[in-house]
């Protein structure tokens, strides 16, 4: 049977029986976290909205359990094993070389073949040139760091980059207002006094007959909403919203920020709220779905 532990899976498939798509995730996620009374209520309310009798309904649940039991996963095959990599070892002179802060032994002229009194003279001066030029490069260089302006403003090296000025962030335009605009809005502020003045004949001509969602609950009837707004009067007097500000999302989708005040009759006191609630119309300008953000 369905319960709470498939409805959000139960709700995809007879979405995509339906619609032949994948059902949009706000909408599993408004099925989660029910009980199992209020899977079942909900659930009589989607096939009255569906237009889906006892017959098809028990169907579609019988379909989708046996599915549910014949499913199986896919095998995934485990991935072959990684070969351990064999790094060669071999001795080699670099393997001895000594890394220690201890200098390398002196060279050892006794070790080396013995060469003419001349030949050892002629290497002495030999090393004596090399390191005379070597000293000159070194100057040399030092001097020329100074080169002129002309020089440096063809050395990429040298050259002062500035830095680039960031782009100004693109400003999304705000969605044009229209006359359902305004009819929308009006409908909002005639429902928000009507629920001040705590009459739920006024409040309900603003849903629509086919609304689809009421906060938690999913396609509420008349009697739900009813007793809705009832529990709420119970526990609060004085509810009362105020700095109402209607901003357009989309066509016939506006949010409504609020500051709202009640008194708490639990707590004995008076309390303010900012709150955030979500409006969508369809083409009556009767509310389809409201939720808080």
């Amino acid at each position: 049977m369905i319960n709470k532990n498939n409805i959000v899976a139960y709700i995809n498939f007879l979405y995509k029986r339906k619609f032949g798509q994948e059902a949009p995730q706000e909408l599993l996620e408004s099925w989660k976290d029910l009980n199992d009374s209020e899977v079942t209520i909900h659930m009589n309310g989607l096939y009255r909205h569906w237009n889906l009798d006892a017959i098809s309904s028990k169907n579609y649940e019988q379909e989708f359990i046996s599915q549910s039991r014949t499913g199986h996963a896919p095998i995934i095959p485990n991935p072959p094993p990684v070969s351990k990599i064999e790094y060669p070892t071999h001795s080699s002179p670099q393997a001895e070389q000594n890394y220690s802060n201890v200098p390398p032994a002196p060279f050892n002229a006794a070790t080396k073949t013995k060469s003419s009194g001349g030949a050892w003279i002629f290497a002495i001066v030999g090393l004596l040139l090399i390191g005379a030029l070597a000293y000159y490069f070194v100057v040399i260089d030092k001097q020329n760091t100074d080169v002129s302006k002309d020089v440096k403003t063809t050395d990429t090296a040298n050259a002062t980059k500035t830095p680039e000025k960031a782009p100004e962030p693109i400003q999304a335009a705000a969605p044009a207002q229209t006359e359902d605009d305004r009819v929308n809005a009006r409908e909002i502020q005639d429902l928000l006094t009507a629920e001040q003045a705590r009459n739920f004949e006024s409040i309900y001509q603003h849903f629509s007959p086919n609304m689809e969602r009421y906060w938690d609950i999913n396609y509420p009837t008349y009697d739900e909403l009813s007793a809705r707004y009832q529990r709420t009067w119970d526990i609060t007097q004085n509810n009362e919203h105020s700095n109402i500000k209607v901003d357009k999302i989309s066509d016939n989708t506006y949010d409504v920020s609020t500051t709202y005040s009640y008194y708490s009759i639990k707590d004995q006191k008076q309390k303010r709220v900012a709150s955030k609630v979500r409006f969508v119309f369809d083409g009556d300008h009767k509310i389809i779905k409201t939720y808080g953000l």
